[in-house]
């Protein structure tokens, strides 16, 4: 368990969240949410040596030769207002050929470090696990004669890669999605009306006495009596297989009585409602008819009893029927190196057929997906994919015309009466082209990115791993493009449309843009992270869900459901940082403000978001640090932005020369970047054979002292001793399979009382105690 926090001190978790290590972030959240972290603490270390020759060196030379501490404060001559017009040369100017090499080299050393060091800890992890995930591989693109278990085990092992375990072959299991959809309704129906009759409460301190001291009706058919002999054998009943503990419950049939639970707080407090002492002795009532509006009035419990109990025999009569193979199949081989092996090999001739991948957790996967047949799920990924396009180009233009709100020249030229009243008032100049702009640009990074999770759950991913890093591209395209590229060509450019499409322009109106903005970026910034980003450790959005939902729920599941702990989605937190970091590096060798507003954000960014990944916030997706190679090549890409923004900077000043002496960078980012797709992207995405334990020590799930991991130390100093015997992914894919859930998840009743460790489920024959397992956590 992470160390605990004080509970009296307001700054007190601080020091604590600073000492936690890597490998204990390793143990607690995961290698995706090390990866995460691990690019806060590169850009700490990036940024807090560009500002340090950015104030001693930079800015001293430049306040000397100008008078303007930061290249863009009101009084700098260096650069004319038009990208047309060029001023006089200024000797200072050769400062920023020198540092724009030296940021550039800084920036390529530590992203390499950082890359390095995830991919050796990502082989050690990874290759230490002997999860069923770690040794499956995912098969698409199966010819129809090969549809069957016995053909395509038999293929596989005839190539002579290795031996197969098992094979689970998706097929087209649509019905059953539909039957599952309809009972969970029934079920959540008839929960709501036992909750009506035995009572629910919501001050959740209720104590649910397990045995004979309490009893309940189920339903009006229940008849049967027991007598002590019955009730001995019921005890002994026992439940499936994947109930690790359960107990029968007596009961007997009480027509017209009250029904009374024991409701001692003191003795077990229980945060998530179950049914108190409140109870109804007249049992709830329906009307058949439309809504619920006229009709026959029947017993509500009876009705929907009755109705769980004719789905459950659809389900089981449905679960006997034969489907449509897809081609798609999940193959289990026997061990993790064989798995790799296969993942890595081109094993048909033929173009798009028996295409291998390294397979998602069970726990991951969207099996609605999965049982589509092929040209649905295709024609899905394509038609999300132009609308997702379509509303990324939509946005170009709402969000051109709100930026022409920086720059009162450009005000002045779409709303010369707009203008004319915001030069004669200053209070109102300033309030529209520097606050209300800053409000604009976080209300839009807040709102829109929702919009791209929607998206993308629609997409037709096969998990949610792949649709979480689908968010992140999304993302950020979003943010770089519209609320970058448009947001600051459109802030001082009359014709910005112009320039976007002509790339001789693009570096001198860039440049331009970038001088008039410095301030815009330094409220910007500063707002996200000494504002808003502290606001994060409230997670007001799980806040919100008391505040709009506690009053709605009704039942024990729905407070379940309201007391899980948070979701953390890479694809939300990851850009916005990312685009933080590149707008910093443009400004590094122009303003040293914004070098100090940017290194303020990431620190506290690196404290709040290792709280909340460490303390708060779950990631459910299997962890394999793939959104490393996404950090990396946008880092690039703003390195050549840097690089094509200073080279603007000094044409505007005449100092065309200096700017040549720029031109060898981009080539030697783009050799950079490829040396990073040839040699070090496949370690990104598979473990080398040499890195997997061949022969583990232990088992995944068993218990041994941090001692025997002693010896294993990565790169700079990241120790593994604290993940002890199974990482987070083992612990959770722990007696997981493969097999469709809809073909094996057992048909529980409805849940009566729940708390932090088990649910009371009603059942034909009673009530049964059912322990959560941990993946239902």
């Amino acid at each position: 368990m992470p160390p605990p926090l004080p509970s009296k001190s307001l700054f007190g978790w601080l020091p604590i969240v600073w000492r936690i290590t890597e490998a204990e972030v390793l143990e607690y959240a995961g290698l995706d949410a090390f990866v995460f972290l691990g690019f806060f603490k590169m850009s700490i270390k990036l940024l807090s040596i560009c500002w340090l020759f950015s104030s001693i060196i930079i800015s001293p030379i430049r306040y000397y030769f100008t008078g303007d501490y930061d290249q863009g404060d009101g009084n700098d001559k260096t650069a004319s207002d038009s990208p047309s017009e060029a001023t006089d040369y200024y000797t200072y100017l050769w400062v920023y050929v020198i540092f724009t090499y030296i940021f550039t080299f800084v920036t390529k050393h530590f992203l390499m470090q950082q890359t390095r060091k995830v991919i050796e800890c990502r082989q050690k992890v990874l290759g230490s696990q002997k999860s069923v995930t770690d040794r499956t591989i995912r098969l698409s693109g199966i010819p129809p004669e090969l549809r069957n278990e016995r053909a395509l085990r038999d293929t596989i092992e005839s190539l002579g890669i290795g031996k197969v375990s098992k094979i689970v072959i998706c097929r087209e299991w649509k019905k059953l999605d539909t039957l599952f959809h309809q009972r969970d309704r029934i079920i959540r129906s008839l929960e709501i009306y036992w909750a009506q009759y035995i009572g629910t409460t919501k001050n959740p301190t209720f104590n649910i006495r397990p045995y004979a001291e309490s009893s309940y009706p189920l339903t009006r058919d229940s008849h049967r009596y027991r007598d002590d002999d019955e009730e001995a054998a019921d005890e002994s009943i026992s439940t499936e297989n994947d109930i690790s503990e359960s107990d029968i419950l007596d009961y007997e049939y009480t027509s017209n009585t009250a029904v009374e639970y024991d409701a001692d707080s003191s003795t077990d407090s229980n945060p998530f409602g179950t049914f108190g002492s409140a109870v109804y002795k007249k049992r709830p009532q329906i009307k058949l008819g439309f809504k619920g509006l006229w009709g026959k009035s029947v017993d509500a419990i009876d009705y929907y009893t009755q109705q769980l109990k004719v789905i459950d025999e659809e389900i089981l009569a449905a679960r006997q029927r034969h489907y449509p193979a897809t081609p798609t199949a999940f193959i289990t081989m026997d061990s993790v190196a064989t798995a790799q092996t296969v993942a890595q090999a081109v094993l048909d001739p033929r173009v798009s057929f028996l295409i291998t991948r390294l397979a998602p957790a069970p726990k991951d996967i969207i099996w609605e997906n999965v049982t589509l047949p092929r040209k649905d799920r295709v024609l899905k990924i394509y038609y999300i994919t132009i609308i997702t396009g379509i509303v990324g180009v939509a946005f170009i233009f709402p969000v051109g015309y709100l930026a022409t709100l920086l720059n009162l020249k450009t005000i002045s030229k779409f709303w010369p009466d707009l203008g004319d009243l915001l030069e004669k008032h200053e209070w109102a100049q300033r309030f529209v082209t520097e606050l209300l702009p800053v409000y604009i640009f976080t209300f839009l990074n807040f709102v829109i990115p929702l919009l791209y999770v929607w998206l993308s759950s629609r997409q037709g991913f096969i998990s949610h791993g792949e649709e979480e890093l689908s968010v992140v591209s999304k993302n950020f395209f979003y943010v770089f493009v519209n609320l970058f590229l448009v947001f600051t060509m459109a802030g001082t450019a009359s014709n910005y449309w112009g320039y976007l499409s002509d790339s001789k322009k693009l570096a001198l109106q860039l440049a331009t843009s970038l001088k008039g903005l410095s301030t815009f970026y330094v409220d910007t910034i500063l707002l996200q992270g000494l504002a808003l980003m502290p606001c994060k450790l409230l997670v007001l959005g799980h806040i919100m869900r008391f505040v709009l939902i506690k009053a709605k729920c009704k039942t024990p599941r729905d407070y379940r459901e309201l007391y899980r702990p948070p979701l953390f989605n890479f694809g939300l937190h990851l850009p916005h940082p990312l685009l933080i970091l590149i707008i910093t590096l443009l400004y590094s060798v122009m303003s040293t403000k914004i070098l100090s507003s940017g290194l303020a954000y990431f620190v506290v960014g690196y404290f709040v978001y290792k709280y909340l990944l460490i303390y708060t916030c779950i990631h459910p997706q299997h962890s394999t640090g793939q959104v490393m190679p996404i950090i990396f090549r946008r880092v690039v890409l703003g390195l050549l932005l840097f690089q094509l923004t200073v080279a603007g900077s000094l044409a505007l000043n005449n100092a065309y020369i200096l700017a040549m002496c720029l031109i060898p960078l981009p080539f030697l980012t783009i050799l950079y970047s490829w040396n990073f797709e040839r040699n070090y992207l496949p370690l990104s995405f598979y473990i080398a054979l040499r890195a997997i334990d061949k022969e583990p020590t232990v088992e995944p799930n068993s218990q041994i002292s941090s001692g025997n991991l002693s010896g294993h130390v990565l790169a700079n100093g990241v120790s593994l001793s604290s993940l002890r015997s199974s990482t987070i992914d083992e612990r959770r894919e722990f007696n997981q399979t493969y097999e469709y859930p809809h073909l094996v998840q057992s048909l529980d009743g409805p849940w009566l009382a729940v708390n932090s460790e088990q649910v009371v489920m009603a059942t034909a024959d009673g009530t049964i105690r059912k322990r959560f397992t941990l993946e239902e956590y």
